[in-house]
């Protein structure tokens, strides 16, 4: 008998880690806001100002060779920062996963730097590079596509392309995406990587898990948001009760963002990373 599962009870696990855990979050937004800034200083030495000049006047398009230049073009240095984006997650990730599957481990609020991590570092990695497979790349071949039938005339057709090779693109990225959706837990619940069982774990539950990272993302993309604007708004009024001149104002309200934004990912963070925790869980009762 399959067992069931509950995609509004995972969708809802991020909210309820937040509710169980709040110095933990603190702790986590401090900690994402330090990762930021030292990552900021990387990028300030390891680029040159022709580079990040470089960089500033970039427009982003998804053509597979710009993306190739650009990356020949950074070098090693962008190879480093991508790296260590992915050590923070990692770690991020292991505390939020800690918090779930194991609570009782509270001790330094859930943060670690151990194996759990360095598992959770190659899962990152093997994440995104599904990621430029099963996304990245197709959308840029489907750009280079339509962009050539249209060239030669037929404008029609290349609409059609661009359509039906999207929501193929879009299709094909969603079922990839779902089908790995708890490689993460598993990984770190069981303390190996394992693709094929972490595949075969989602066989039967695509829609639920896709219901779940639904309202995950509408709770993490619209309604995060909505609240930490709401939340700016009554700090940059109370700033200007506070008063002092606008050199004051302005340099308060920057440090109010400042520390806002990587609060408001890391919530982010716990809403997409609790609910697959959570969902794993459902799927292995006896943990």
């Amino acid at each position: 008998m399959m067992i069931a599962l509950s995609s509004v009870a995972a969708a809802l696990e991020g909210p309820r880690t937040m509710r169980r855990h709040p110095a933990s979050l603190l702790v986590w937004g401090a900690f994402y806001w330090a990762a930021l800034m030292l990552l900021w200083v990387l990028l300030y030495v390891a680029f040159g100002e022709e580079v990040r000049r470089d960089l500033a006047q970039t427009h982003f398009t998804a053509d597979p060779k710009e993306v190739l230049d650009l990356v020949k073009h950074l070098g090693g240095a962008m190879a480093l920062l991508i790296l260590l984006a992915a050590a923070i997650c990692a770690v991020l990730a292991g505390a939020i996963l800690r918090s779930v599957l194991h609570p009782e481990q509270s001790r330094a609020a859930y943060l670690r730097l151990g194996a759990d991590e360095v598992r959770l570092f190659v899962v990152a990695l093997i994440t995104w590079l599904a990621a430029l497979f099963v996304t990245a790349i197709p959308s840029g071949l489907l750009t280079l596509l339509t962009a050539t039938v249209a060239g030669a005339g037929a404008s029609g057709l290349a609409g059609w392309i661009a359509f039906i090779g999207g929501l193929a693109v879009i299709g094909l990225s969603m079922w990839v995406g779902v089908r790995l959706s708890l490689l993460s837990p598993q990984t770190f619940a069981e303390g190996r990587i394992n693709l094929r069982e972490a595949w075969v774990l989602t066989h039967g539950h695509f829609w639920g898990l896709l219901g779940m990272f639904v309202l995950n993302l509408f709770m993490a993309v619209v309604l995060t948001p909505i609240v930490f604007w709401m939340f700016g708004g009554l700090l940059t009024g109370a700033i200007a009760l506070i008063g002092g001149g606008s050199k004051l104002f302005v340099l308060l309200g920057l440090l109010a963002n400042l520390l806002i934004a990587p609060l408001a990912f890391t919530v982010q963070t716990v809403i997409l990373t609790a609910g697959p925790a959570r969902a794993y869980r459902q799927l292995h009762p006896d943990i």
